[in-house]
């Protein structure tokens, strides 16, 4: 009898692996995927910071946007260049940090917009937000710096998602200038 018994459950073993391999697979990957996803959002978070935190100290100096493109190149070594999608250094709103006169990143008026070229980020057009207009006064609310930046971030097994767009931006007012640095 107790043979018997046996018998009957041998394959019982098959049945559940082949209902929960399936299942602890796909969590396997979902896990890997967003974790490659996390350290793509983290890169670009720290990329932006840094440039921006770089720009915001270079009132009225004309490679304010460069540098600032520059120091993201330089922190976003995690990130593969094709990835990045947008670059942009923009005058912020006062009440919220899209740029000025928006309420999205559709576009950006009084901004510098950079393209990857493959060995460096270039303005893609001529600068809408000269640095001789910045207003870094200690007298008055300095003007506020914003940095924009899209990434793409390609799923590597795709079962999950295959791309997400991973949006980051940051804004610091400048550094207030004294007023023999040019303040007006």
């Amino acid at each position: 009898m107790m043979f018997h018994a046996r018998r009957d459950e041998r394959g019982a073993s098959a049945v559940e692996a082949a209902f929960v391999t399936p299942v602890i697979l796909l969590l396997m990957v979902g896990i890997l995927e967003f974790g490659f996803y996390f350290k793509d959002s983290l890169s670009t978070s720290q990329a932006v910071k840094a440039g921006v935190r770089l720009a915001s100290s270079q009132p009225r100096n004309s490679g304010y946007a460069q540098a600032a493109a520059d120091r993201i190149q330089e922190s976003s070594g995690a990130l593969g260049r094709g990835a990045i999608q947008q670059l942009w250094v923009y005058k912020a709103n006062v009440n919220n940090n899209f740029p000025q006169g928006r309420s999205d990143f559709a576009d950006c008026s009084t901004c510098i917009k950079f393209t990857w070229n493959g060995t460096r980020f270039v303005p893609s057009a001529s600068p809408t937000w000269a640095a001789s207009t910045h207003d870094a006064c200690a007298s008055s609310p300095p003007d506020r710096i914003g940095v924009y930046m899209q990434v793409r971030h390609a799923a590597i097994t795709r079962f999950v998602f295959t791309s997400i767009d991973i949006n980051q931006a940051d804004v610091l007012r400048f550094e207030p200038m004294p007023r023999t640095g040019g303040c007006r």
